[in-house]
């Protein structure tokens, strides 16, 4: 697949997210995870940390996802990912594939201002080939709406 051009190219892509995601009225979460995959150039592997997409996309029995993707704890999401482009890296190495897929983070403002800082720091500063999304919607939505590190006061 090659890099869009403009937007109704984009707009015209099939949906990788299956549609009744579980999101709260007004949450822009799953509309962001939407256009972000539709907008990206090749086959992609997401990576989610815990937080309200991820709660409201992975219900069991079921998910929304229509690529390949991982659900980790809170804090590890870009560790993850990193791990995740190191090995696709690798297969790319041994010829065992021909083609690196985007890797996408998906994060909310906790599990990355908070408590995931850390690992998205380590990733940046190994230089892995990722995407990081935050999708800022200023508080732990999912638990009770306690204010993260990038709530305005």
């Amino acid at each position: 697949m090659s890099a869009p051009t403009t937007l109704r190219e984009i707009a015209s892509r099939p949906d990788m997210l299956y549609q009744g995601v579980r999101t709260c009225s007004g949450c822009g979460a799953s509309l962001i995870a939407k256009l972000v995959l539709k907008a990206l150039r090749k086959p992609v592997v997401v990576v989610s940390a815990t937080g309200c997409l991820e709660v409201a996309s992975s219900i069991l029995p079921y998910t929304s996802w229509k690529v390949p993707w991982i659900h980790n704890a809170f804090e590890n999401a870009a560790a993850t990912a990193s791990g995740v482009e190191a090995a696709y890296r690798a297969m790319m190495k041994k010829g065992l594939i021909k083609e690196m897929p985007d890797i996408v983070v998906l994060a909310g403002d906790g599990g990355t201002y908070d408590i995931g800082f850390q690992s998205l720091s380590g990733a940046i500063e190994r230089g892995h080939d990722l995407l990081y999304v935050l999708y800022d919607n200023e508080a732990y939505m999912n638990t009770g709406i306690q204010r993260s590190g990038g709530t305005p006061r």
